[in-house]
């Protein structure tokens, strides 16, 4: 178990997340990182290493989901979209591996409109 101030953090999780950032490619961790202000907002709680982990075990079952949910055009659509997803993503990451959201997620309405308007769907 490795320790900092008034923390810890399991081995598992720490190899987990090195595994996963060695895995990918450069393109799919940028893509990664710019989700992060979209998804990464937690309900006044702070942003962990725990949380920054399970984002990243998340994200295969997050674009897996945008191409299986669909949605209508528009930001009300996509917003109700994102929120499928989510919760899509997130079912199949506990059934296949046991891990749940250590918090609620809330959505940063500010990046994700910014997001969908620059850069479109992660599809």
């Amino acid at each position: 178990m490795a320790e900092g101030k008034g923390m810890t953090l399991s081995d598992d999780m720490m190899t987990d997340a090195a595994t996963f950032f060695d895995q990918m490619a450069d393109e799919d961790l940028l893509r990664f990182l710019r989700s992060l202000p979209v998804v990464g907002a937690n309900n006044d709680a702070p942003f962990t290493i725990e949380d920054l982990t399970y984002e990243a075990l998340l994200q295969p079952y997050v674009l897996h989901a945008w191409k299986k949910v669909a949605g209508k055009p528009g930001l009300p659509g996509r917003i109700h979209q994102l929120t499928q997803v989510y919760k899509a993503a997130e079912a199949a990451l506990e059934r296949e591996t046991g891990r749940k959201r250590r918090v609620p997620r809330a959505i940063n309405l500010t990046a994700f409109m910014d997001a969908y308007t620059s850069r479109g769907l992660p599809l």
